[in-house]
């Protein structure tokens, strides 16, 4: 993400407080744009749903580039929720070049506002109450029903591909870990990239980010607003537990977090996150056949074979398979502006911690 201006502050804390009010002017959208829409198809949408500092953005950006897909983008916000009269507008405005910048996260990722980014769980926070609330279970599973998101939903993803003219969607959302029964329940021929990365790395990661994002909320205390307001609660003064299904794995998470011992909680949040992919990943061969687990490091130690693969997955054609490899393989490498630091005794707990998930994915079918 990168830092929002004042317009998209002020604009975005106006349609926050007003979510119902979006989604009815929506469905009007929907209908005015009916004859643009029609016989518009969602096919093999590309879901990408790992643990915050996983390879998410990297793999989001990566496949964006290849012009196969539609997505949200750093544009897009705070409208959102209308992308079809959006779009329309942004081609009747002047449109300044601004050169790219390395987004707020200081991770060597740069960013234009046509970059793609995550804005989808705006609709979730709205459609599904309680989202992120660290007392309550937040899988949804392939038996849940919601009616009013389920229209709603498709025919947003409908709207955005006949924007932005591209036939696929595309969307980041690290809490879609816990949806994935659900989302193929909603589309039956979609392709899921789970990035996984080794767990003392992902906790340094994500220790890295938390500490950054504090500093900035000192400082401009809008950032956490605007993080909350988008559906980013996993680091940053606004940071919460995501709970999913193991409640007492949630409360000693929260505990480690409220106690300081950060490095402790986001380990648990780590075994929290991934073990519950893992158990509705073994409860369904089906959602497992359309789920590829993508491994951080080996993306970054052999790029190219691992970025075939995941156009095989995600059913690229030709063409955009190979501009997926020529343009990024060169580009990935392992992060070196920075390394975990964990005294023995903070490392073999971190270890303790996650040894149990990282057994069963390690016997789990993905990149060698």
């Amino acid at each position: 993400m990168s830092a929002p201006t004042l317009p998209q502050r002020l604009l975005g804390a106006a349609f926050a407080a007003a979510p119902g009010l979006c989604a009815r002017v929506a469905r009007l959208e929907t209908r005015i744009a009916a004859e643009a829409l029609a016989g518009r198809r969602i096919e093999a949408p590309v879901f990408i749903a790992g643990l915050a500092r996983s390879g998410s953005t990297v793999l989001l950006e990566a496949l964006y580039s290849t012009g196969a897909f539609a997505s949200a983008r750093y544009a897009d916000y705070p409208p959102v929720w209308w992308p079809w009269w959006w779009q329309q507008l942004r081609r009747r405005l002047p449109q300044a070049s601004a050169p790219a910048q390395e987004r707020a996260h200081r991770d060597r990722l740069q960013v234009t506002v046509e970059s793609p980014e995550a804005f989808d769980e705006i609709f979730w926070m709205h459609f599904f109450p309680r989202r992120h609330d660290p007392a309550l279970d937040q899988r949804l599973d392939a038996a849940t029903r919601n009616p009013v998101f389920e229209a709603f939903y498709p025919d947003h993803i409908r709207k955005c591909l006949a924007a932005q003219e591209r036939p696929r969607y595309l969307c980041k959302g690290n809490y879609n870990l816990g949806r994935l029964p659900y989302l193929r329940r909603l589309f039956p021929d979609a392709r899921f990239l789970i990035p996984v990365r080794e767990p003392l790395a992902h906790v340094a990661s994500l220790l890295k980010q938390h500490e950054l994002f504090t500093r900035l909320a000192a400082q401009h205390p809008s950032v956490p607003r605007h993080l909350a307001r988008t559906g980013h609660f996993e680091f940053g003064p606004q940071r919460r537990v995501e709970h999913l299904g193991d409640a007492a794995l949630a409360q000693a998470a929260a505990e480690d977090f409220a106690a300081g011992r950060d490095a402790l909680g986001y380990a648990r949040q780590w075994a929290i996150s991934y073990g519950a992919m893992l158990d509705a990943l073994e409860a369904d061969p089906g959602l497992r056949a359309a789920c590829r687990i993508v491994s951080y490091e080996t993306l970054c130690a052999a790029p190219a074979a691992t970025l075939d693969r995941i156009a095989e997955h995600c059913r690229l054609d030709p063409a955009a398979r190979a501009a997926l490899i020529a343009d990024w393989a060169p580009r990935l490498a392992a992060p070196d502006y920075y390394a975990p630091a964990f005294d023995a005794d903070t490392a073999e707990a971190l270890a303790r911690i996650c040894a149990p998930v990282r057994s069963r994915l390690a016997a789990f079918p993905s990149d060698p």
